[in-house]
């Protein structure tokens, strides 16, 4: 990753947005965990790539401020504020209600004359019950809009996740952002096409359905070759049922595997002054 290069790329870009950017990129390169890299994969992203997500997000309105938009290993990820962003900046009189409901919650809602209204009676607002859907209301110019999320679709948007790394640390989080970028998706998709060909490099539309999500993760921690054959004949016995959907998910976890070994962990560099 070379800084002047990307800039170099970008100098038909607003300074502050280049800057705020460049500074995020850094920030990731350098980032150290127990004395290594966390992001390893910073360093094999061409310049190019880097600055051509810089600049589909601005073509899209928004800027690439690292902590709503971000980078990953996998591409471009967008929080829920960002998809609320977005709306704002073509309907700044769009109202937003997003909400998790919660075993013991009543939610009840209606819709007459294009008018939505609804009920949502919070069991214990300070609880940390079962989340068993979300929902989310969007009122603007174009009309008003109510969107749902069962607590099955969010087991299968959790599934088809490349990592469940924010599924497993932030759920609350991850069901947010999936009902908000659903509610966007459903009722203003003239809109949202950039991101959501940016935001779907997260996702694995073709990542099996049919294993546990416990099964998943167990699989998604497997580092080594050996580890993940092991694995597969002890586990394969208990995933009968899905056995097409196991065989493919391990197959999936071995080519990440071998990726990482063609493109070893960048070692932290020695401090001469320590």
């Amino acid at each position: 990753m070379n800084i002047d290069t990307i800039k170099s790329h970008l100098t038909k870009f607003d300074s502050d947005e280049v800057e705020t950017f460049i500074n995020y990129l850094n920030h990731l390169a350098n980032e150290k965990k127990n004395g290594k890299y966390k992001n390893p994969w910073v360093q094999h992203r061409s310049d190019e790539y880097l600055a051509g997500c810089f600049k589909a997000v601005n073509k899209d309105g928004l800027a690439f401020d690292g902590r709503h938009i971000t980078l990953q290993s996998t591409g471009v990820s967008f929080d829920f504020v960002a998809y609320k962003n977005k709306m704002l900046n073509i309907y700044p009189e769009s109202l937003f209600d997003v909400q998790l409901v919660r075993e013991g919650d009543k939610f009840s809602f209606s819709k007459v004359s294009g008018k939505v209204s609804y009920q949502h009676e919070i069991a214990n607002p300070f609880g940390d019950s079962e989340i068993v859907g979300a929902y989310c209301v969007i009122k603007n110019k174009r009309g008003e809009f109510l969107t749902t999320l069962s607590r099955t679709e969010i087991d299968k948007h959790r599934k088809v996740a490349r990592t469940d790394y924010i599924g497993a640390n932030w759920f609350n989080e991850m069901v947010t952002k999936t009902i908000v970028k659903k509610a966007c998706k459903t009722h203003f998709a003239d809109m949202y096409q950039t991101m959501e060909t940016l935001d779907n490099e997260q996702n694995d539309l073709e990542q099996p359905l049919g294993i546990s999500i416990e099964t998943k993760q167990a699989i998604e921690a497997i580092k080594t070759i050996a580890e993940l054959n092991n694995y597969y004949k002890v586990n394969n016995g208990a995933n009968a049922g899905v056995m097409e959907d196991f065989t493919k998910a391990c197959a999936s976890r071995k080519e990440t595997i071998l990726k990482a070994q063609e493109a070893p962990e960048i070692e932290a560099e020695t401090n001469a002054d320590s």
